[in-house]
């Protein structure tokens, strides 16, 4: 009986694991793999942050009573949090060296060879993966701040239709609701209708309630006015 892992992970608490996992259990099933254990996160592909289940993944597959020999991903992207790929393409040659075949649903061409011989076509792709994605971040990089010159000077409107660096007012009463709702467990798109504010900013009221409001009850303020 083969034995398979599965890791999910998503970018935002609103966000579901559930398609995901249903896939890759999918997956698992059509390949005759049984699903011995499952590492579900939801956790920001920027920032610094703790991924706990994606370290509790590794410690496992390093651990001489691990059962698993398989790992079913969706796409690299969603195993690797970086822009570049260089520590994803890393681990999954750790993960190797430790008996564990690495599968992304969405990419085959970076699967572990089944017959175990070495795959020039897929070293060279894991080899390059980091240059690519390097390349793609410069350029996307690039891309925001021509943009973001155009807004400025008023030859690009912005996508809400309001002057850039506008903030949006925030009141106590509203604030108050945010945090109180979040420590209920309440999803950040629920609140938002509730209060009638972008999700994003009730992310940001919600990170600096401990600091207080600050710039989000000020009055809105416009550039250049």
């Amino acid at each position: 009986m083969t034995l398979a892992a599965i890791y999910v992970r998503v970018s935002t608490e609103d966000q579901d694991l559930a398609g995901q996992e249903r896939e890759l259990r999918a997956e698992a099933e059509r390949r005759g793999w049984d699903v011995a254990e499952v590492y579900r996160e939801k956790v920001s592909g920027t920032g610094r942050v703790e991924r706990t289940e994606y370290d509790r993944l590794l410690r496992d597959a390093a651990s001489p009573g691990r059962q698993w020999s398989h790992l079913l991903v969706w796409a690299l992207d969603r195993f690797s949090r970086e822009a570049v790929f260089t520590r994803a393409t890393q681990a999954v040659l750790d993960l190797e060296r430790r008996g564990v075949a690495f599968h992304s649903l969405k990419e085959p061409t970076l699967d572990t060879p089944e017959d175990g011989k070495p795959n020039l076509g897929r070293d060279v792709l894991l080899a390059l993966l980091p240059v690519i994605a390097a390349f793609e971040s410069k350029r996307r990089s690039e891309r925001v701040s021509i943009a973001m010159k155009e807004i400025k000077a008023g030859r690009r409107p912005t996508r809400s239709g309001r002057p850039p660096g506008r903030q949006r007012k925030v009141t106590q009463e509203q604030a108050d609701y945010i945090v109180k709702s979040r420590n209920d467990g309440v999803p950040y798109s629920v609140i938002a209708q509730r209060v009638r504010l972008p999700i994003g900013t009730c992310r940001r009221v919600n990170s600096v309630s401990r600091r207080g409001l600050g710039a989000f009850t000020k009055p809105p303020v416009h550039n250049g006015q």
